[in-house]
């Protein structure tokens, strides 16, 4: 008897779960509009970056 008010208590908050990612979901396509990426960007996020060493970024923060 006890399993059944737990599953029905799990389900109570799965459905909750969803509904908060629902509106989460909504209010993040509200506040953030999709936007295509300008060639600019594009071209920044295929180009490689050169990975430097401890030291040399310790030099250049000096």
């Amino acid at each position: 008897m006890c399993n059944i008010g737990i599953r029905y208590e799990f389900k109570i908050i799965s459905n909750e779960i969803k509904e908060l990612r629902m509106l989460y979901k909504n209010l993040i396509d509200k506040i953030i509009s999709l936007e295509e990426p300008t060639p600019s960007d594009k071209s920044a996020i295929k180009k490689k970056e050169k990975i430097v060493n401890e030291s040399s970024l310790l030099k250049t923060l000096d």
